[in-house]
Order: C-alpha cells, then structure tokens, then sequence
C-alpha cells in the first residue's frame, strides 16, 4: 500500500504537459491506424487480390490488426518514456519490460489470426468443416498459453506456470465430462464417420448433421427437430451413413393375370429391361427383371435395380417415371395387372378368379384379410 502510494507522488510530480504530450502521441498513433494505416492495408489486400495464391492474401488479412496493436503499444512506450516512468523506481513494471510484454501480445495475435476461417490454415485442411474448428481453437490454446506463460516469466511469476499445470490437472478431473465430450469430438474428426449435411442413422437418432462442436453434435430429424448428441455418446455408437453410399435401391413387385398370353408377358419384360438399361440414372451393373413366381391368382414380376439419384426428391421423381413407363408398357402389351380387393367376400373370389368349384386356396386368403382386417 506504501508503494501505490509512493506511486501516485511520483505521478502527481510530472508536468500536465508531459501528460497532455504523451495524450497526444496516443491520440496521433490512433489517427495514423484510422486514415493510413487501413488505407496502406486495404490497397495490399487489392492488391494480392490479383496472385493465384491465397496465401499473400491471409498473411496481410492477419497481419492488419497486430500491426494497428503494435504501433498504438509503441506510442504507449513512448509516452511512458516522455512522463519518466522508469523513474519511478518500480522493479516489477519498466518501460522495457511493457514493450516486451506488447511485442509478445502482437506475434500471439498475429499467428491467432492464421487460425480464422479466411486464413490459408483453413483453405489447405481438407474437410474443413469437420476439421477446422477443432484445429483452430487447439492451435488459438496453445497461442495463449504460450502468450501467458511468456508475460508470466517476464514478470518473474515463475511459479504461475508451474501452477497453471496443477491447476490443469483439477480442471480436467473436475470435467471429465466435457473432456470425454472433447475427445469423442476429436475421435470424430480423425475418423471421418460424417461430415456436415450428410444423412445419419444411429440406433437412436436419423437425421442430417447440421453443426460439429468440441461438446456435442447437432443433427436435424426430419420431423424437423434438432437433436443434440454428445460427442462421447456418438462416438461410440454404431452409425450409418446413407450419404457415402453411392447407389439407392428400387424394388418392386407386380402381378399379372393368369389368362395373359406368354409372348406378350414375355415382350413387356424384355421392353423393362431395356427401359432400364438404357435410362442414364440406373446403374447397369445389377438390373433384375424377373418372371419368379406362379400361383392361382397370378403371375408374379420381380424388379429390382440401383439408381445414382441420390437427391430425394429426384430420387422419388424418378420412381414415378419408371413406373409410368413400366405402366405404358405394360397397356401397350395388353397385359392386366391383378389387384385383390380387401374388402371383398367370398362371391367376389369366386367371380374374380373364376375357380371353377376349387375354392379352398381362394378361401384361406378371404380369411387371412378378414383376420388382418379385425387386427387393424
């Protein structure tokens, strides 16, 4: 208390107008920041504008502001300097030792600005919008622990950064949650099991993945909810990603009546095999058209293909066009579907499949729908 004391004499002593020179220098450094500074910096930036490489363009970007933070922290050191504040016999705090603190404080910021989304960090990591944030903020700890430790041993607090390893260690015990959180975040990004807008399915959420944090990831239901899950949970969850797939499935089944001549059903699966091979969205290494199944009611077809629409609402616009065309094929060839109504009766059986006095096969199945019908 003596000493602050003792401070504010020796301040009181200097002249107002070493204060009101020093005021000054401030004020100007902070014009030159303003009107030249930001002009010099913005004619460099149109400048490297104009280069195929970006990394001139990130350099000056990070570069403006540690330089307006030096030259307003030199004029400090300068005004210092003009009212004798090393005369004021201060061991821990000089002049000296204020510019090395500032020099300290501008090289941190400046690599802290290398670390932004617009720098040439962000340009070269692939994957950036997984990857990027976790190594950006990893990068920006580092740069402030080195900064503080720098200013901590410049001070001589040579046990503050001893401490600040206990004080560490306390935390983390202290947030084993939201470390587990960070590594299941870290797990996530080296592994690479989804990326942002890619459609997720795990055991207990589906959804697209909208935002990747250190703590949790966010996915988007579609009931138009958004999901929070912990990084540590969904690390470790099973997950399937429908976006990496590259094909989509399409299958189907339909079944023609049993009086159809054999030439025509035969030419309408020809004529949908070559709908599909030569339609430009159907992948032509698995195409299935197949004549599988023969009953009393029916002939039945089996279509089974992989397209590479992977847009859905492309994807069900393209169903509906292969099934129109399967259907014009279908009529062109004379060739009838057969429906079974459920609400129908045991006459409507008889009259539909004409079964000629063997009924029992016609029978069983009125009675399978009338029991379907009872359990809905």
């Amino acid at each position: 208390m003596e000493q602050v004391e003792e401070i504010i004499k020796a301040l009181l002593k200097v002249s107002i107008s070493k204060y009101i020179l020093a005021l000054i220098i401030i004020a100007f450094a902070l014009i030159i920041n303003k009107y030249v500074i930001t002009r010099i910096f913005d004619y460099a930036i149109r400048l490297v504008k104009k280069t195929k490489n970006y990394a001139d363009d990130s350099l000056v970007r990070a570069f403006e502001k540690p330089m307006k933070l030096y030259i307003t922290f030199y004029s400090i050191y300068i005004s210092l300097k003009f009212i004798d504040f090393d005369g004021l016999n201060i061991n821990t705090v000089t002049s000296d030792r204020f510019k090395k603190i500032f020099i300290v404080i501008v090289i941190c910021y400046f690599f802290y600005n290398l670390t932004l989304e617009n720098s040439f960090i962000y340009r070269k990591i692939k994957k950036r919008d997984i990857v990027f944030p976790f190594v950006s903020i990893i990068i920006r700890l580092v740069i402030v622990i080195i900064g503080v430790s720098c200013i901590a041993k410049e001070f001589g607090f040579t046990g503050f950064i001893t401490g600040l390893g206990i004080s560490g260690i306390a935390f983390a015990l202290m947030a084993q949650d939201a470390f587990s959180n960070l590594f299941g975040g870290v797990i996530i990004v080296l592994d690479r099991p989804f990326a942002i807008g890619d459609w997720i399915q795990t055991a207990d959420i589906e959804g697209i993945v909208e935002e990747i944090t250190f703590r949790s990831t966010k996915i988007k239901t579609f009931s138009m909810a958004v999901a929070t899950i912990p990084n540590s949970k969904l690390a470790n969850e099973n997950i399937i990603n429908w976006s990496q797939r590259g094909l989509r499935r399409i299958h189907f089944k339909f079944t023609i009546k049993f009086n159809i001549p054999v030439e025509n059903i035969k030419s309408s699966l020809d004529r949908i095999r070559e709908l599909l091979n030569n339609h430009e969205k159907i992948d032509k290494e698995l195409i299935i058209v197949s004549f599988n199944e023969l009953s009393t009611y029916g002939f039945g077809v089996f279509v089974y293909f992989y397209t590479n629409e992977m847009n859905y609402i492309k994807y069900e616009a393209l169903k509906e066009e292969i099934n129109i065309e399967i259907l014009r094929i279908l009529r062109e060839e004379e060739v009838e579907l057969m429906f079974l109504n459920i609400n129908f009766g045991v006459s409507d059986i008889h009259r539909g499949y004409n079964c000629e006095g063997n009924c029992s096969e016609l029978e069983s199945i009125r009675k399978i729908t009338e029991e379907e019908r009872g359990n809905r």
